[in-house]
């Protein structure tokens, strides 16, 4: 049973979001830009292969890195922790202060310095958190708001559904889209929370609350007061229309 949150907070500064509760089922969606090779940061003993030089595993290839990529579907936080990089050669030219520094962002989940390295090119940096958080680093923040969009798509289709009896077939809604994607990134700066255990249906239209809850990571396992709430994202089923509005005090 998915999680009845979505919580997102986008750091412009390092360009990661900490997230809670995207889950994608579908493949295409996920990763747009499939990385060649990955340098896995923590511990996975049954995936990839050893790097003498680094102290690392590797999943090497791309077809070797889609089959690890799937195997979180659903489940991110079977990922561990990973970074991509484009080519051994170079991922062989870090120093060990470089390495020193992999291994601080593999404990600590920051970075010291940058959290792109020209050597590795890598687009991305994953990190699975404790209580299924996800801190990915984006050198593409589209990348991001396109798993939103699947993940918010597949959820609602979910809940559409949900009463439905057994011999109705399910109804398919429209894929979530607003006019410009960049109107979510002011919100997820915000630190923000969807609430679908909060969502009201009315007329065929499923309204679900969009709650300020900053970096206050334990009002999640509550209800929300309406004085949090900053904004609505609605579906109109009948209409087959997405409708998204916000305002900051």
């Amino acid at each position: 049973m998915p999680e009845q949150i979505i919580y997102i907070y986008y750091d412009t500064v390092g360009n990661n979001v900490l997230s809670k509760g995207i889950v994608n089922q579908n493949k295409k969606t996920l990763w747009k830009r499939i990385p060649n090779n990955l340098l896995l940061i923590k511990e996975q003993a049954s995936v990839g292969v050893y790097d003498n030089y680094t102290g690392f595993r590797v999943v090497k290839g791309q077809e070797e890195v889609k089959q690890f990529l799937d195997s979180g579907i659903g489940q991110p936080s079977q990922l561990g922790a990973w970074i991509d990089f484009s080519s051994v050669d170079m991922l062989h030219q870090l120093t060990p202060v470089e390495i020193s520094e992999i291994l601080y962002l593999a404990h600590a989940h920051n970075y010291l310095h940058s959290p792109f390295y020209y050597k590795l090119q890598n687009n991305y940096i994953y990190l699975s958190l404790p209580n299924n958080f996800t801190k990915i680093y984006y050198r593409y923040l589209e990348e991001f708001l396109d798993q939103f969009a699947e993940s918010i798509t597949q959820r609602m289709q979910n809940k559409v559904n949900e009463k439905k009896r057994f011999f109705q077939k399910d109804r398919v809604i429209a894929p979530f889209d607003v006019d410009n994607q960049s109107d979510l990134v002011p919100i997820f700066r915000e630190g923000v929370c969807l609430s679908f255990r909060q969502m009201k249906i009315e007329n065929d239209v499923y309204r679900v609350p969009i709650f300020v809850c900053e970096d206050q990571l334990s009002l999640l396992e509550n209800p929300f007061g309406e004085e949090k709430q900053m904004g609505t994202l609605s579906y109109d089923a009948t209409q087959e229309r997405w409708h998204l509005e916000y305002q900051f005090e």
